[in-house]
């Protein structure tokens, strides 16, 4: 069996990306082993440019794929790298031609208009191939939309109705779908990172341990450096301070847990923001965490916090799905529809509705509340996270015909 997993991204900072693409290998690779069936996964978005096989170690499994290429012509970069590399195209285009299967995970939350039409138009292009080719089409748990645009929303639809599977990973996404296709068979799952597996990083049991991720996208103000996500809150001084309130306690040993990693100073290089506050603060009560090489080392670190806090959805994922009472920061609606709605989990802080003082408020509530938070966590896994994992393996055992 050939299966083209799209919009997967391996070879990538984003340690949330990342985190989809291992999780939803590692799931399909237990379905399709247990039943016996021979399969080859081909990442065409996984980051790497070369066609060639890659193996990656997950929850005692060795997951094997091969990377290949995104072969249409979204944008003149991509054009122009299938047209300086023949061979590397038309191998991957023979990939595409013989593929039994396509499923996309939208890098999570991509499959919309809030990050500008060229991350649309990336996404959408393997929307395109699925149709020109013939490849039944999954779109497996992820946000659909918003799309803002009207000449957007209508291509994203279309591309939506043509799929043989439509799965969802909030009640957002299900009901922005159903508005729009009322006869349309969606499925509400979850986010996969959930399903990720880790081992738990032990600390000194003599502090608490507290876990902040600062998304670097954030402090900038957005891809547009201008708050382009609207933020009612101002995230610099609201980061300043949590920090400067966890740092007045003298038991607890604060984390600081970058997500989004690189070697270079970027825009979306949380580990650059988090090493100038450490830097800044110089204390002997706040930790850089290590520059993870994959997210499940990062969630592994995560699990051993006793209280995290996160604007990058993925960790506050790693957190909850390791039983780690948590303070999701939203910035989006992605975050409203998983965590409120969803998982009917209480705690939440909506940047984009409340201020700083509020904000920083709420996390000092959470924090004394965190062993309530823990129980109310443990009770979402044991029946939400497990009933939508049930719900997920049966939709694709249909549409591989399992």
């Amino acid at each position: 069996m050939n299966i083209i997993l799209s919009n997967s991204s391996v070879n990538n900072g984003n340690r949330g990306c990342v985190a989809l693409s291992l999780s939803i290998m590692y799931l399909i690779d237990k379905l399709l082993n247990k039943s016996n069936i021979p399969h080859v996964f081909y990442l065409p978005d996984s980051g790497f440019r070369l066609t060639e096989n890659h193996t990656f170690h997950c929850g005692g499994v060795e997951l094997k794929y091969k990377s290949c290429q995104n072969i249409s012509f979204y944008n003149k970069r991509n054009a122009l790298e299938n047209m300086i590399r023949p061979r590397q195209y038309f191998s991957s285009r023979k990939i595409y031609k013989d593929a039994d299967f396509i499923l996309d995970i939208g890098q999570g939350d991509s499959f919309a208009d809030i990050y500008g039409e060229k991350r649309f138009k990336w996404i959408y292009s393997e929307y395109k191939l699925a149709k020109k080719f013939n490849i039944p089409l999954c779109i497996l748990p992820q946000t659909i939309g918003p799309f803002n645009d009207a000449g957007l929303r209508k291509k994203a639809m279309g591309a939506v109705r043509s799929a043989k599977c439509v799965m969802v990973r909030d009640k957002q996404s299900a009901d922005y779908v159903k508005s729009l296709l009322p006869n349309l068979d969606v499925t509400e799952i979850i986010d996969v990172a959930f399903f990720m597996p880790y081992e738990k990083k032990e600390f000194n049991k003599e502090y608490i341990h507290v876990g902040l991720n600062i998304s670097a996208l954030l402090w900038n103000g957005g891809y547009t450096m201008d708050n382009q996500f609207g933020l009612k809150s101002n995230y610099q001084c609201l980061i300043r301070g949590i920090v400067e309130y966890f740092l007045s306690k003298k038991d607890v040993k604060l984390h600081l847990i970058p997500h989004v990693v690189g070697g270079e100073r970027g825009l979306e290089n949380d580990y650059a923001v988090a090493y100038d506050i450490y830097e800044e603060y110089c204390n002997e009560n706040l930790i850089l965490a290590p520059l993870f090489f994959d997210p499940i080392v990062a969630k592994n670190y995560i699990a051993g916090m006793d209280f995290f806090m996160g604007a990058r959805m993925h960790s506050a994922i790693a957190a909850f799905s390791s039983e780690v009472a948590v303070y999701p920061m939203a910035y989006s609606r992605k975050f409203n529809g998983l965590f409120l709605e969803t998982l009917d989990y209480p705690i939440m802080g909506d940047m984009k509705v409340k201020d700083e003082r509020d904000i920083l408020l709420d996390i000092k509530k959470a924090y004394f509340q965190r062993a309530e938070l823990k129980n109310i966590i443990r009770n979402r896994m044991a029946t939400v996270v497990a009933e939508r994992y049930n719900l997920l393996m049966e939709n694709l055992m249909t549409f591989f015909k399992i």
